[in-house]
């Protein structure tokens, strides 16, 4: 009996889960050809979101696990008499590990580097068996060798959420190599080595280039790939790494039904509006009536009908089969750029799970993008010096009006304006958390590729340069941030994934960021500066507590921005990583000394200069959440760098 080829696969790859298996299916079915390098791609997807957790887990401390650790080298006799019942270490001599014993489990956590904010990078943690040790095998083991069901109620979801990830990890692998091979031949026919050169040369062809180059998702977060939902055929369809072009979708809403704040996308889309339009007065309906609004194709199709079933069948709200408008998605699944030159991007509803959020959007969200924008806006008027710290603005958004959280949180959407408008001749773009993706022509990270070409502009040694891109880095970065929570209370969420620093010979010349549904803005510090946005009712945004304000800025700039940069400059330069922190600290300091001087600042430049250098901070415990189902954040402390 010759067996299937999906069980035949699986017979030379025992131990495929569910969620690798129906990634497989999907791929034998839609495109054959690549389920044998599928399979090639697996083992390396199990193995980065393996190390994406084993270092969550050391660096949040989670059940006392790292402080609790065993710290010992490959040589230690400990291991020999004790772990490995009196037989000879397998282990490297020269390596450092930490010993970890839960739940009569014995793993070893091999230390590959130790960075700031307790960043310990490790290999893959080895599972001590009688005298001998065996790799653990995968995110989801980890998790059940460590924690109980009992003490994490949410472990066995968690688990679910990561073998999800691993599974589009794998096909996001698969496909990746065939593009990067498309564009080195494209490279080398346009004679150019650096994907910078590539994207100068291509132009408005490669404005999505950066923001669709980060495969592996965000670089701390153990659920990166995660898209609870999603069948492996819309993850394929949809998400950015897979380079694909697909339409945008049209629901005609009430008038009644529909809050605006803004721009309007019908003025914003005029032609494809007058085609929704235009379907409605075909199909008898008074198309005046209606509201036109943007929908992402997969919740068009998966979640409208169901959770506006009474309104569709009421006629307030009509799905048209319109598709005048054709889409690419960002570095944001749910963020997706117009194919027409410089057109706004559309941020939509999407309600799936992707990392550890739905990615549906409030009706508060919708409703204060272009307040946000205003007061952003009347702040930089004020701070001429902070002429390229730019904000990309949201001047439109709409929502569904409706008193049931479902339905008004899943027909909504935002204008944000385009950064390739305000690019200059010589300009390049660089979505921020592509810094660590490896170019495609290269094979350097594109953070390496920049310093590489100030070095060379500017005739430095590789340490020379390193520092000094650095230093220009953040003159041009952390004086915004910091006026803006300072003097304002207004905490940007200056992660990587908003960042769009922007370069030409290697140097930053403007920073441009994007995002405000995740700022948070301390109003007593607004209010003193004279500047009162009136934001919707009960929006998480706006608070009276002053941690909000400092945790949100000091995790999203310092730690998962500054700290990745630094590590990778530290890789690439050889420079201790304090060389790095110190001019951080330096910056900081300046910024402080000069907004003490600014009448009636004193005491909040006081309490946030104790904030900045107090000995440890906290860092968002991005495991801890999911094993809990944390429904808010939660922070564990770490040492502080700048103390």
């Amino acid at each position: 009996m010759i067996l299937p080829l999906t069980e035949r696969m699986n017979a030379r790859n025992p131990g495929l889960h569910k969620e690798e298996d129906q990634a497989f299916q999907f791929l034998n079915s839609a495109y054959p050809a690549y389920t044998a390098r599928f399979f090639e791609c697996r083992a390396e997807a199990r193995k980065g979101i393996l190390l994406k957790l084993a270092n969550s887990i050391i660096r949040e401390n989670i059940d006392d696990l790292y402080s609790g650790a065993i710290p010992m080298d490959g040589e230690n006799s400990y291991l020999g008499r004790t772990i490995f019942e009196g037989g000879d270490s397998p282990l490297e001599k020269d390596r450092t590990y930490l010993l970890v014993q839960k739940q009569g489990n014995k793993i070893l956590f091999p230390v590959l580097n130790r960075s700031a904010f307790r960043f310990v990078e490790v290999d893959v943690p080895l599972l001590v068996e009688g005298r001998g040790v065996r790799p653990v095998s995968s995110a989801s083991e980890l998790v059940f060798l460590l924690f109980k069901k009992e003490d994490y109620p949410n472990r066995d979801t968690f688990v679910l959420e990561l073998n999800n990830g691993t599974a589009n990890l794998a096909l996001a692998l698969t496909f990746h190599e065939e593009w990067k091979q498309a564009v080195r031949t494209e490279a080398a026919n346009l004679e150019v080595e650096t994907s910078i050169d590539y994207v100068l040369e291509k132009g408005e062809d490669a404005h999505l280039f950066f923001e669709q180059l980060v495969v592996e998702g965000h670089h701390l977060h153990p659920g990166a790939k995660t898209k609870i939902g999603l069948t492996y055929e819309d993850t394929f369809r949809y998400s950015p790494e897979f380079h694909q072009t697909f339409p945008i979708r049209l629901a005609a809403v009430k008038n009644t039904l529909v809050l605006s704040t803004g721009t309007t996308f019908e003025s914003s889309f005029p032609e494809t509006a007058e085609a929704g339009k235009k379907e409605l007065k075909d199909r008898g309906y008074v198309e005046d009536s209606y509201t036109i609004l943007p929908v992402h194709p997969w919740q068009f199709e998966h979640a409208i009908p169901e959770i506006y079933q009474k309104e569709i069948e009421d006629e307030e709200v009509i799905l048209l089969s319109s598709r005048p408008m054709g889409a690419e998605a960002t570095s944001s699944f749910r963020t997706v750029a117009p194919k027409r030159k410089e057109a706004p991007v559309l941020k939509l509803a999407v309600n799936s799970q992707m990392t550890s959020t739905v990615r549906s959007i409030s009706t508060q969200t919708a409703m204060n993008s272009t307040v946000f924008s205003k007061m952003m806006e009347e702040i930089k008027d004020r701070e001429p010096h902070l002429h390229s710290f730019v904000p990309l603005n949201e001047w439109g958004g709409a929502a569904f009006r409706s008193e049931e959280r479902l339905k008004s949180r899943n027909l909504t959407m935002l204008i944000r304006e385009s950064l390739h408008p305000h690019l200059e001749e010589g300009e390049v773009a660089v979505a921020g958390m592509s810094l660590y993706a490896q170019s495609p022509i290269s094979g350097l990270t594109i953070l390496h590729e920049l310093v590489q070409e100030f070095e060379t502009k500017h005739h430095l040694s590789r340490t020379e340069a390193a520092k000094e891109f650095f230093c220009h880095y953040i003159q041009k970065v952390l004086p915004g941030y910091m006026t803006m929570m300072v003097k304002y209370g207004v905490a940007l969420e200056g992660h990587l994934q908003n960042s769009l620093p922007v370069f030409k010979n290697g140097r930053l010349t403007r920073f441009f960021f994007r995002d405000w549904g995740g700022a948070r803005v301390y109003a007593e510090r607004l209010r003193n500066q004279g500047i009162s946005p009136k934001f919707a009712a009960d929006s998480v945004s706006v608070t009276n507590d002053r941690s909000q304000v400092h945790n949100k800025l000091y995790y999203t700039v310092f730690q998962n921005h500054l700290g990745e940069i630094i590590r990778q400059l530290v890789t690439y330069s050889g420079l201790p990583e304090e060389t790095f922190w110190m001019e951080v600290k330096r910056v900081v300091k300046e910024e402080l000394d000069r907004l003490s001087l600014v009448d009636d600042l004193a005491v909040q430049v006081a309490e946030d200069r104790t904030f900045l250098f107090q000995p440890t901070v906290m860092h968002k415990s991005l495991t801890q959440m999911r094993l809990s189902n944390s429904k808010g954040d939660a922070y564990t402390e770490v040492p502080n760098p700048l103390a």
